[in-house]
């Protein structure tokens, strides 16, 4: 695509990922917030105790504009959003953070701004980088961090105003960013860089705006006042749109709109199938701020809390002490309902940068999740001490990932007493007998799930490592990504084995991965046998309609006859088929 767009033409369609559902259509309000040439900040200063007097201002200003943008989105949304700028707060007051740019900035003799620069620039590469979604999305916040400091250090204004109903057009998007227009006028948003899990799109998502990452640079090629559509279902962008695109989007949107409207009635209402069978539905969360979404979606508890969001955020390790206090407010606001805390999931594509691990020629089949926390118990044993404290004010449970043989099982469920032991003999109250269960995602567990019962209270199945592993594909590797199909037929029998040994041995079992919450996936795992959902609670409302619909015994057979089949499109084609006769008015967007 050229740099500019030619003042006439015909109407451009882009395709880009949606990152918040919803139809946007109007006037382009590019936001281009002052950028900085590191190379002219790499100035050289005598006095460095001025200069870090200088930093330590910085840090303070930017402090204050964070709790500034923190409480003007409480005055207008609650406390739904305050995690997410509390995160970066605290990021801001990490003493290793200071202690490493105050030496950067004694140690090289540059300024204040160059050596914010550098330092934070390393740690947002080093996130970037990583192949988790989760974790990439993280650099965001610290690219924004870093601007706001320089910006602060340099006495450059940050403030902009939106003045009339436009979408929102930016490289990127942070929090403060997005709480600062005046949501009155934000019709959407339009993002070179992002992605579903940045704190920009959950706060997007929780405050309903359309949202789309285009990917390619459209901050650089669209200008003020261009009109545009954005498909925050299809992550579609037109440009100039024709009057026929524009209407048949103004009809998508009322569709949409109605459909929303009608789904909030589930809610509140129980979840049981058609011919009354209760189904449960628990909440995926990655940041304890995610509470807040789990409440409004009145989930029956959390079926994941991943922890390694803790670890990853973090400069240093957390401690023991700071893990407790999170599982603790956690399982205190969802008592009694239940709070699954998954330990750990580090390594593959999740290494902590402290550690300075070599890298690995395959890292999802390497030293990672249970095999890493094993090795490492030191850090596991800290995390089990704060779970089993945390437990005393809750309902909580342990999972642990990625396990593949019953002797991990047996390790970890010996560090889980002498951990007991060491509280008991410290005086300090812990919850005794917490429930342990595994994550069914390897094909290893899948087969010999069986010889897990003994040991263990629950099976969670995660089917997205669940698919990679038994398809043997890399599901970050664009070259085949396109044949990772939880619908393969392999993927689908490892799930039903899984299901079918829990019943059989009176062991609870859940699916927590994004299969759980896909409308044409629903009918058979009701099918196989599975009464209990864990997914993220922006879908709850939706998937409670879907079961509401459906009844077990047609289940059952649609199960039987696509387990006859030998092809996933052909299976995924009768399961989409199916839930639209049962449900003519779903939104499948």
């Amino acid at each position: 695509m050229k740099n500019r767009l030619s003042a006439s033409g015909k109407e451009i369609i882009v395709q880009g990922t949606a990152t918040s559902p919803g139809i946007a259509a109007g006037a382009v309000f590019i936001f281009r917030p002052n950028t900085i040439n590191i190379s002219e900040l790499e100035l050289q200063i005598e006095n460095t105790d001025q200069e870090i007097i200088f930093f330590d201002n910085a840090i303070q200003q930017v402090i204050r504009q964070l709790n500034y943008s923190q409480n003007k989105s409480e005055l207008r949304y609650g406390d739904q959003f305050s995690e997410i700028f509390e995160s970066q707060i605290a990021f801001l007051n990490d003493p290793e953070l200071l202690k490493e740019i105050k030496q950067e900035i004694s140690g090289s003799g540059y300024s204040a701004a160059y050596s914010v620069s550098k330092i934070l620039s390393q740690k947002s590469d080093y996130f970037i980088n990583l192949e988790n979604t989760y974790f990439r999305e993280r650099a965001f916040d610290i690219i924004d961090l870093k601007q706001k400091l320089i910006h602060a250090l340099l006495g450059i204004d940050s403030n902009y105003q939106l003045n009339s109903p436009s979408i929102v057009v930016a490289d990127m998007l942070s929090p403060s960013d997005t709480i600062q227009f005046n949501r009155n006028f934000i019709l959407g948003f339009l993002t070179d860089r992002g992605g579903k899990t940045s704190h920009a799109a959950i706060l997007a998502r929780g405050l309903k705006i359309p949202s789309v990452v285009n990917g390619f640079n459209l901050s650089q090629v669209l200008q003020q006042g261009d009109y545009i559509i954005v498909d925050g279902f299809r992550g579609k962008i037109i440009i100039r749109p024709t009057e026929k695109t524009k209407k048949e989007y103004e009809k998508y949107q009322k569709e949409y709109d109605e459909f929303e409207l009608g789904l909030e009635k589930y809610i509140d209402m129980p979840s049981v199938t058609a011919d009354g069978k209760e189904i449960e539905f628990l909440a995926n969360i990655g940041f304890p701020h995610q509470i807040a979404e789990v409440e409004k979606n009145k989930a029956a508890g959390v079926g994941l809390f991943r922890t390694e969001s803790i670890f990853i955020e973090s400069n240093a390790e957390p401690t023991e002490e700071a893990q407790y206090e999170i599982y603790k407010q956690l399982a205190e606001k969802l008592n009694p309902r239940p709070l699954v805390i998954r330990t750990i999931d580090l390594g593959g594509d999740k290494l902590l940068e402290n550690y300075n691990l070599e890298s690995e020629l395959n890292p999802f089949l390497g030293w990672r999740a249970i095999r890493f926390c094993l090795d490492r118990q030191d850090i596991f044993a800290a995390q089990l001490r704060a779970i089993l404290r945390a437990g005393v004010y809750g309902n909580i449970k342990i999972l642990l990932p990625m396990i593949s043989a019953v002797e991990e099982i047996l390790q970890t469920k010996e560090l889980i007493k002498e951990q007991e032991q060491i509280l008991q003999r410290d005086g300090i109250p812990f919850k005794e007998n917490i429930p342990l269960g595994v994550m069914i995602e390897t094909p290893a567990a899948a087969i010999t799930a069986h010889l897990y019962v003994p040991y263990v209270n629950y099976f969670s199945i995660g089917t997205n490592d669940l698919t990679q592993y038994v398809l043997a594909i890399d599901r970050t590797n664009e070259k085949v990504s396109r044949l990772y199909n939880t619908f393969n037929p392999a993927v689908l029998e490892f799930i039903y084995r899984t299901i079918r040994t829990g019943i059989e041995n009176k062991i609870d079992v859940s699916v927590c991965g994004e299969f759980a919450a896909l409308p044409e996936a629903i009918p058979i795992l009701l099918g196989m046998g599975l009464r209990s959902f864990s997914m993220s609670s922006t879908y709850m409302a939706e998937t409670k309609k879907i079961i509401s619909s459906l009844d077990i015994k047609s289940c059952i057979k649609l199960y039987e006859e696509i387990s006859q089949f030998d092809q996933a499109d052909k299976i995924e084609k009768r399961c989409h088929d199916f839930i639209l006769k049962k449900i003519p008015d779903l939104k499948l967007f």
